[in-house]
């Protein structure tokens, strides 16, 4: 598994790599309230679409948000975003070959 940010991970098992969100278990009547848990966010056949569904649910969030937002700060945002997946230092190219 690999930790991409604080919340974002990435795993794979021999078909496909998975995004997961670090999350805690929320449901106060489960006896697992609290807990830490991964849960799967999507499946993708290579590690550049698995990083590229991550910059869409981050972009996803950030429109659905309860606030108005300008065509410009949407910019910025995704910019914010590439910009943290660029940091990473990936040659996320040579996977999809």
């Amino acid at each position: 598994m690999i930790q991409v940010t604080k919340r974002f991970y990435i795993d794979a098992n021999s078909n496909c790599y998975m995004l997961q969100e670090k999350t805690k278990v929320q449901d106060e009547n489960s006896k697992n309230f609290g807990k830490e848990i991964f849960k799967d966010l999507g499946y993708y056949t290579t590690l550049e679409s698995c990083i590229r569904g991550m910059l869409k649910t981050m972009t996803r969030e950030y429109v659905g948000k309860d606030e108005v937002n300008t065509m410009k700060e949407l910019q910025e945002q995704i910019k914010k975003t590439d910009e943290l997946i660029r940091n990473m230092k990936l040659d996320i190219r040579s996977d999809s070959k």
